[in-house]
């Protein structure tokens, strides 16, 4: 099928017509994204997050312009997006590190480093799913509370309330934990 076919179809709800303009264009855009990304899982996500953009702006697609411009254009843009929160995770991660090392006269070695973050995403999974989707899209994602609300058609208020809940539990799991790694863990949170 031609891209205008194509395009016109899916403007009308077309699977079929969908699944072709996926499977036509999905390992080129892989290609290109993995080429800057380099990291195949985060690639894969991307890539189907531009083709679930497709998908929600269907009826706004237009059969006379490039449909190939318009994926890739998309595709330059979630890539960017992804690039930016990984500099931004691991900017975050450094001056976690800076500062240990600067207030503290122990190095921190990269095991305890890593333990750490095993540490950190164990006690995240103990929070209940809906508050542990709220805390994360909040402090690994960095999105606002009013955006969160909106993405999960919650009022920004309960959004609030979750990540208080889950800051106290978090604390109280702090609390629990002694040595370096607790005042680590602890450090990590209170800057969140």
């Amino acid at each position: 099928m031609l891209d205008a076919k194509l395009v016109a179809a899916i403007r009308k709800d077309d699977h079929y017509a969908f699944d072709e303009l996926f499977r036509k264009y999905s390992p080129s855009l892989f290609s290109f994204i993995i080429s800057i990304l380099k990291e195949e899982h985060q690639t894969e996500e991307a890539v189907q997050d531009v083709f679930l953009k497709i998908w929600e702006k269907r009826k706004e697609l237009d059969p006379t312009l490039s449909i190939k411009s318009y994926l890739y254009t998309i595709a330059l843009n979630t890539t960017k997006k992804i690039y930016r929160k990984r500099l931004q995770e691991e900017k975050y991660k450094q001056d976690i590190v800076l500062e240990f090392h600067t207030n503290h006269t122990s190095a921190l070695s990269v095991l305890e480093y890593q333990n750490l973050l095993e540490y950190v995403d164990g006690i995240i999974e103990k929070l209940p799913l809906s508050r542990r989707k709220i805390f994360i899209m909040s402090k690994k994602d960095g999105l606002k509370n009013a955006e969160i609300a909106k993405l999960l058609n919650i009022s920004e208020q309960t959004v609030k309330n979750q990540l208080v809940s889950a800051m106290k539990f978090l604390r109280s799991e702090a609390a629990k934990s002694n040595g370096e790694l607790g005042f680590l863990f602890f450090l990590l949170f209170y800057r969140l």
